[in-house]
């Protein structure tokens, strides 16, 4: 830390939403206020303390009076900004955001660790390890807390429709490739985009490549749950989707601006964008820019509301400020900041024959047998209800038919078929589950945007 005190001034600098910055001076004026109570402290405090944490406390002090996106990062965590910035890390394979004060999955990746253990979109994580925290200013820390060597264990505590319960996962290395697509019937596509990580413009190039040649001229951009990421990326993914002009500009507070353009290399004759409270910053730029031009329709839920940009500032100890230095502006030249995008058409996600908040939590750290009875129960039966298992026993009760059930899904799921729940039974329910809770089959939003592409 006291590289931090000697040497600000040769900084260097890694801009995330990006623009071109000046540090200012090494310190303040009240430098030997500062220092004089620093050794105050070093003498006189009853506790063993040193010089580094008062200047890491000094810093954090300083930055608690910003906005919650100006952070300082300790080694640990730059390396773990890092990674994500790159799309690469080693933990459990999920997109983490933070929502009114709260840690919460946006996504579990396909594939991943996350998903296989039954984390679902919308799970609040109120623990990592045992060790607990309140709110929170900024989701890095707890990132960082996540990830871990290849092959570790890491325990989660989750809160889901108020109950909580713990979910041990192994950590695996997490390549992300934000991009994935496909196509759904005809000249219709899909193109998903999760992130707007390092690797996204060759990915979307890629994809939107494989869709032209296979005749796409409608498409669903789904940018739900999408955290944002760099703004040179996004700006550069929007020449497919918004006419040649301005995407978005940025001003800093001396009123300089910056404009960044679309190139108008249109790929798809309709567009319907997929939105929701996990999309925000650069997806929002992308999903703002379509909206104002009139490039397509968006269909979900508001957007979350991120409309500032952010600089990093790398330090030569390996540390980083990661600060706010401007806001961005739509063409239209509206702001988003704290309000979000309003979505064209508002739909739910889920079909409405399903209440998510009904849901009761499965928890698989015991085995349920006939005869049992509770909300563990309840819990199963629901699931297997909603897998298309019938049901036919009361609510709760581990009878006949809910025996049977568990007994048809083991075997369709290549497990011993005996009718007991036992672990490894109910973390293969909880996976099957959250992928048919993402599927195609139970998107409402998807379904509205179909529906909208073909008319």
């Amino acid at each position: 830390m006291k590289i931090f005190k000697k040497t600000l001034a040769s900084l260097f600098i890694t801009i995330l939403l990006f623009s071109n910055t000046a540090f200012g001076e090494e310190f303040a004026k009240n430098e030997e206020f500062f220092n004089a109570v620093k050794n105050y402290i070093m003498n006189n405090y009853a506790d063993e303390i040193t010089e580094d944490e008062l200047y890491d406390g000094a810093i954090q002090g300083m930055f608690e009076k910003l906005d919650k996106h100006s952070i300082y990062m300790n080694k640990k965590e730059n390396k773990g900004f890092t990674e994500e910035v790159q799309g690469k890390m080693y933990g459990i394979g999920a997109l983490i955001g933070l929502r009114d004060g709260k840690v919460k999955i946006i996504e579990p990746l396909d594939g991943s660790p996350a998903k296989k253990a039954g984390i679902m979109p919308g799970d609040i994580i109120t623990a990592v390890d045992n060790k607990e925290f309140g709110e929170v200013k900024e989701v890095g820390p707890v990132v960082n807390m996540i990830k871990g060597d290849k092959g570790t264990e890491v325990t989660l505590t989750i809160e889901r429709d108020g109950n909580k319960f713990d979910v041990t996962i192994i950590r695996d290395e997490i390549k992300i490739n934000p991009v994935k697509h496909k196509v759904i019937k005809g000249d219709l596509g899909y193109l998903k985009i999760s992130e707007f990580n390092s690797n996204v413009v060759e990915g979307v190039e890629s994809a939107v490549k494989s869709l032209k040649k296979e005749g796409v001229k409608r498409l669903v951009l789904d940018l739900r749950g999408n955290p944002g990421g760099g703004l040179r990326d996004v700006v550069e993914v929007s020449k497919y989707f918004v006419p040649k002009g301005k995407v978005v500009s940025i001003k800093d507070k001396k009123g300089n601006t910056t404009e960044y353009k679309s190139k108008g290399e249109i790929a798809f004759e309709k567009v319907a964008v997929l939105i929701d409270n996990g999309s925000a910053s650069a997806s929002e730029i992308l999903a703002g820019a379509i909206q104002d031009t009139k490039s397509g329709t968006l269909i979900g839920k508001k957007s979350y509301g991120k409309g500032t940009v952010q600089t990093v500032l790398n330090l030569k100890n390996g540390e980083s400020i990661k600060l706010t230095i401007a806001k961005y502006y739509l063409p239209s030249d509206r702001t988003i900041n704290g309000t979000g995008l309003t979505p064209d058409i508002e739909a739910p996600r889920y079909s409405n024959d399903i209440n998510k908040d009904e849901l009761i939590t499965l928890t698989t750290d015991k085995k349920l047998s006939k005869n049992d009875a509770g909300l563990d129960v309840l819990a199963l039966q629901q699931r297997l209800n909603i897998l298309g298992y019938k049901i036919t026993d009361n609510k709760g009760m581990f009878l006949d038919s809910t025996f049977d059930a568990v007994k048809s899904f083991q075997s369709d799921n290549k497990l011993y078929p005996y009718g007991t729940a036992d672990i490894t039974t109910l973390k293969k329910l909880n996976e099957k589950f959250t992928e048919f809770m993402l599927s195609d089959e139970m998107d409402n939003q998807l379904k509205k945007a179909i529906e909208i592409l073909s008319k």
